[in-house]
């Protein structure tokens, strides 16, 4: 599966959008800047640029040392367009594996001229090819723009969920529980 993702990244997957070209192509190490960069601009269109708070080298051991991410850019021309960055999560009631998205983005110039629907058609093709059973990721519920763009397609939105998380912190604090409990469990 593997070899397809990168070959179809080394022939550029290109759509003809308005004469010119939009292509994708796998990041690489090389490219934390620019990741970097897009993370940022995806975080001032949600109105959280204060919760950029990785390093590059933080991004280098998590997507390229760990390896728990995939990234992808899209570009038009020599320009770099958007980005989309998942990772696998697995269902045990199906026991499936499929992927989380955690960032979809394209830069504001470039949407409505169909780039947006294109990508999101190829990171589809991606997590296929990568043999993924499906797709999951959540929206702002502000963005009325995404939701519609996710509902025009064949997004379902699931009901009957509380979604939670816990911060670094937050994560300290639930196994500190045990210790200030007194719990006997090993």
């Amino acid at each position: 599966m593997e070899n397809s993702i990168e070959n179809n990244a080394k022939s550029n997957t290109q759509n003809n959008v308005g004469n010119n070209h939009l292509t994708m192509r796998r990041a690489q190490a090389g490219d934390l800047t620019l990741i970097q960069e897009l993370i940022r601009g995806l975080a001032v269109y949600e109105k959280r640029p204060q919760d950029v708070t990785g390093t590059k080298e933080q991004l280098r051991y998590w997507l390229f040392e760990k390896n728990i991410a995939t990234v992808w850019f899209a570009e038009y021309g020599k320009e770099t367009v958007g980005y989309a960055l998942y990772y696998p999560v697995f269902g045990s009631f199906a026991a499936a594996g499929s992927v989380y998205l955690e960032d979809f983005y394209l830069k504001e110039e470039f949407r409505g001229r169909g780039f947006g629907r294109y990508f999101f058609s190829k990171i589809a093709e991606a997590v296929l090819a990568e043999g993924y059973t499906g797709m999951e990721w959540s929206c702002l519920d502000w963005n009325q723009t995404a939701i519609g763009f996710y509902r025009r397609g064949e997004a379902k939105q699931e009901a009957g969920r509380v979604y939670f998380g816990l911060d670094h912190a937050g994560l300290e604090k639930t196994a500190a529980q045990n210790l200030r409990e007194g719990s006997g469990i090993m």
